[in-house]
């Protein structure tokens, strides 16, 4: 009787204990019967393993083999068996190994000092020093002849002004009330078709300059006479100053825009139309290309008419006041704002959300975030200096690099990972996951 109460406790035992073991595997099973959410955890792992991927592994590991000495083995005789000695001689020979591995390691320390002795020390470089020698030309009153040349007869510009201010076209402008004190500068610098009338209060009545992209010439200006005459009749405008966006070289018998200025010269002959030369549209690409290490055609983009607005007031001014322009971090700090893109165009997308969109966007556009960070770096070499909104760049040096929206999204997209699987390239960027990965 006791042995058959003990076979059936030990048979409750075993059935108690397996219950427990096979209950997790009972759970898995039936979540597992469910077929979309077997497909939908495999989604999930398969995207998470992909950005981990994309993120933490950019090539192999390859190691320094330049110092690395080639050793050739070979197989000695064997040495014949070596006969004891004494250990007062051993230590004595030990010691004397010592005592010449110390002296060599004595004699190569000298060397090395006496090599660096010899060499002459760098001296200390003031790097914006080196930028001012490098990427800009010293200021002069006469202006290069490669930079900027009249339409009508081709001939150098000569052009200089002590206080300039560049009106942005932002709705930052609206009111600020800042239209007596942007006039109360020498020189002032409109963009593209940024109208004076209707609101001098904000951003003045003056109009010195203003910078057209060709493209905004044609799509804008064309067959819009009423336009014309608000921006170019009665010297309203002094001079008109064309860049050509992405173009470099220009041939005046095939950009059409080339012809609008021809005839625009002969309706108002009181203005003075100016073009930038392909010279300086190639130095400003280069520009780029050492701000952010990128070429415009790896970025994929074209400079913007504040790119060149920059760059022409940099020629011309001695100190620059910048109206409306934003810093690079104010949308990040300010991201429920919806001030209008335009402040002569209240239905305009919200500033910060038309720059959002060209910033992320790594096929085509406007990098205006980056060049916002380009321009700050610019203010610490030259006298420029940003109001409504006031903000002052913080203090760079050689060693930073730009970290915008835009440059850590085009890092990550060209990973090792999506140059070898473009799909996926194309995939992560219209999902928009690169997004919270760099924000």
């Amino acid at each position: 009787m006791e042995t058959e109460n003990a076979a059936a406790a030990e048979r409750v035992l075993k059935t108690h204990d397996s219950s427990d073991v096979l209950s997790p595997v009972s759970k898995l099973m039936q979540i597992l019967q469910k077929p979309h959410r077997i497909l939908a955890f495999a989604l999930c792992y398969t995207l998470t393993c992909f950005v981990c991927l994309s993120l933490y592994y950019d090539g192999t590991y390859k190691a320094d083999t330049s110092h690395q000495v080639a050793v050739r083995l070979t197989n000695p005789s064997p040495a014949p068996p070596a006969t004891p000695r004494p250990p007062g001689e051993v230590h004595r020979n030990v010691s004397r190994e010592i005592l010449q591995l110390q002296d060599t390691a004595e004699e190569l320390q000298r060397q090395v000092e006496r090599q660096t002795a010899e060499r002459p020390h760098p001296k200390k470089i003031d790097w914006r020093e080196v930028v001012k020698r490098d990427m800009f030309k010293e200021k002069k009153k006469l202006l290069s002849s490669n930079d900027y040349r009249h339409f009508a007869n081709n001939k150098s510009l000569s052009y200089h002004c002590k206080r300039c201010a560049i009106v942005s076209s932002s709705g930052q402008l609206l009111g600020r009330g800042a239209g007596p004190e942007i006039d109360s500068n020498e020189c002032v610098i409109r963009m593209n078709d940024a109208p004076t009338r209707g609101f001098e209060h904000d951003v003045g009545t003056k109009t010195s300059v203003r910078v057209i992209g060709h493209r905004n010439l044609g799509r804008v200006f064309a067959n819009q006479n009423d336009l014309q005459d608000r921006m170019f009749s009665n010297r309203s405008t002094e001079k008109v100053f064309v860049h050509w966006s992405y173009l470099t070289d220009i041939d005046a018998d095939k950009v059409e825009e080339y012809a609008l200025v021809l005839k625009l010269m002969e309706k108002y002959p009181k203005v003075d139309f100016v073009m930038f030369t392909p010279q300086k549209m190639k130095f400003a690409e280069k520009l780029f290309h050492h701000e952010t290490e990128l070429t415009r055609r790896q970025a994929r983009t074209w400079l913007s008419t504040g790119w060149y607005t920059m760059l022409l007031a940099m020629d011309v001014c001695d100190e620059i006041n910048v109206y409306g322009m934003v810093s690079e971090d104010y949308c990040k700090e300010h991201p429920n704002e919806k001030v209008p893109y335009h402040y002569y165009d209240p239905s305009s997308k919200p500033e910060c959300t038309y720059y959002h969109t060209s910033e992320v966007r790594l096929t085509s556009g406007h990098l205006f975030i980056t060049e916002k960070a380009v321009f700050a770096r610019w203010s610490s070499i030259y006298n420029i200096h940003f109001h409504y909104p006031y903000w002052e760049p913080r203090p760079y040096s050689v060693s930073d690099t730009l970290r915008t929206p835009f440059l850590l999204r085009y890092h990550i997209a060209n990973n090792r990972l999506f140059a070898k699987y473009p799909f996926w390239k194309l995939y992560f960027h219209f999902a928009g996951i690169f997004y919270p990965l760099v924000h």
